[in-house]
């Protein structure tokens, strides 16, 4: 994702949403050197409609503390839409998940790997968004 996006724009937006999400959306256009205009008035507007991480239960672990949690599902939704020459695309919806195991024994080092996997997520969904700016005509 670090080399410039060829776009036919001068210009974005992105509403709805200022969480890492538009951050690495934001990077992405400045490296092909594409301004920001704030309050909607880009020459491309993105608006995130949903932005939800969710983590659930995957499994509960076979050894030790009954009914402790054996592992976690993370998943990353994300509904938005794109306008472009005036006109809205239909709403989309991209989701990702991970998963990883859990042990409080190794809390800290199990938070880290939650983070990472999040940050991750926001990457492939960033890279899926552009993709998706890229391949409109």
């Amino acid at each position: 994702l670090r080399k410039p996006i060829s776009v036919n724009y001068e210009s974005y937006s992105i509403i709805g949403d200022s969480s890492a999400l538009a951050k690495n959306i934001k990077k992405q256009f400045s490296y092909g050197n594409i301004a920001e205009e704030k309050g909607g008035n880009g020459d491309l507007i993105i608006e995130v409609l949903e932005n939800n991480v969710q983590k659930r239960i995957l499994s509960l672990a076979s050894r030790g503390v009954v009914g402790a949690v054996g592992e976690y599902e993370l998943i990353h939704t994300i509904i938005y839409r794109i306008k472009t020459k005036g006109v809205w695309t239909n709403e989309r919806k991209i989701e990702t998940t991970r998963e990883y195991t859990y042990d409080p024994a190794l809390y800290n080092a199990v938070a880290k790997e939650e983070k990472i996997l999040k940050d991750s997520m926001i990457e492939d969904l960033s890279r899926s968004i552009i993709t998706e700016i890229n391949n409109l005509k």
